[in-house]
């Protein structure tokens, strides 16, 4: 039954996906739509997962994008790290990264101090909070996470071939987006 508002569109995902087939194959019957499945679950179910992942951090009074950075810095944390590269290993721009890293930076879960080497260069690094935050969050993700319960849900077999079939496609896109081998 449609949703009211909805124009007709069914609720369910797999009825979702076949009202779009059939709309687009009547109107480019031409078109190979093999892919419109695959990307259009990607899509739906990315989206679903960022607003799962936020709810989470905004519990902590974060974004999910904050903690994937604090994360980032907490994983290479014998490393030096400045925003640009941050930047490029999160997909975003350097007056994004700016914009995030002031913001954690006044919270007190980053420090932004000058490179030894190169006084024009800021390197980042976590706080004590900032490590604490990134451990909270990480135990917060494991138990409240749907992505994280319905992954479990999978059998062995299938958890370790989407795990295969996103990382590939993530390697991918990363080769794409930054010009990498």
């Amino acid at each position: 039954m449609p949703v009211e508002g909805s124009a007709n569109m069914p609720r369910k995902p797999l009825d979702q996906l076949n009202a779009g087939r059939s709309f687009y194959a009547q109107r480019m019957p031409e078109m190979e739509s093999e892919h419109f499945g695959p990307l259009w679950h990607l899509f739906t179910v990315g989206h679903l997962v960022t607003t799962d992942l936020d709810g989470i951090a905004g519990k902590l009074g974060y974004s999910f994008a904050d903690l994937d950075l604090l994360g980032t810095l907490a994983i290479d944390q014998d490393m030096p790290h400045r925003a640009t590269d941050l930047a490029s290993t999160l997909h975003i721009s350097n007056a994004v990264i700016s914009t995030r890293i002031a913001r954690l930076e006044k919270a007190g879960v980053l420090k932004r101090q000058r490179n030894p080497e190169d006084r024009r260069v800021f390197d980042l690094a976590l706080t004590p909070p900032g490590r604490a935050l990134i451990e909270r969050a990480i135990v917060d993700i494991a138990a409240q996470s749907k992505l994280v319960r319905f992954f479990r849900q999978l059998s062995p077999t299938d958890r370790q071939t989407l795990s295969r079939l996103l990382g590939d496609l993530h390697q991918r896109f990363d080769r794409e987006f930054i010009g990498g081998l």
